[in-house]
């Protein structure tokens, strides 16, 4: 894999592919031992703003259609594309990500959707086409490596509502989750 496939971070990584980066992000030992999550984060409305992200200006928000990060066992957020550090407590990371959440009216507070990694790398399906303008080019370049699976079930992944993979939360149940005691250091 060149260089330029690599992130900030050193793990593989393509602006405008959370999903794919999480994916790999999945199997990297640098999260440390136990349990992953993939999570996947949107709203009701269908556009999620998410501040401090790389692909928006310095001090404005982004509106993202879903965001796509890791959780480890130790509860921190790995977001490559946040301007936060890498990776970061999951409430400092939701701290920093939605500063604004208490302003939010109820079709824009996030939600979100957890999927055992395990899972996601066995299951999780993307051939990009949802990364295709109705002409055929590319909304965004995508990555060098091919793409993963057989077919499409990022739908599925990304819905915040209904039937999909994984378990759905709301906000306050997410962040209660992701307060819990923290486990013993190994």
């Amino acid at each position: 894999m060149s260089d330029r496939s690599r992130g900030r971070h050193g793990f593989r990584y393509q602006p405008f592919y959370c999903e794919e980066n999480a994916w790999w992000l999945c199997a990297e030992p640098a999260l440390g031992p136990g349990e992953r999550q993939v999570v996947f984060i949107g709203n009701l409305f269908g556009h999620c703003p998410l501040a401090q992200q790389r692909a928006a200006r310095r001090g404005h928000v982004i509106w993202w259609d879903y965001h796509c990060v890791v959780l480890d066992a130790t509860r921190r957020i790995w977001d490559l594309d946040t301007r936060l550090t890498v990776p970061l407590p999951a409430q400092a990371w939701l701290a920093g990500s939605f500063p604004f959440v208490d302003r939010l009216p109820p079709t824009l507070i996030p939600r979100f959707r957890l999927i055992s990694a395990d899972v996601y790398r066995r299951s999780f399906a993307s051939d990009r086409s949802h990364m295709r303008t109705p002409g055929g080019r590319w909304q965004h370049p995508p990555p060098p490596w091919p793409s993963i699976g057989s077919g499409m079930n990022l739908d599925a992944h990304r819905a915040m509502s209904g039937d999909g993979p994984g378990e759905l939360l709301r906000w306050d149940d997410f962040v209660r989750r992701v307060d819990a005691v923290q486990p013993a250091e190994q």
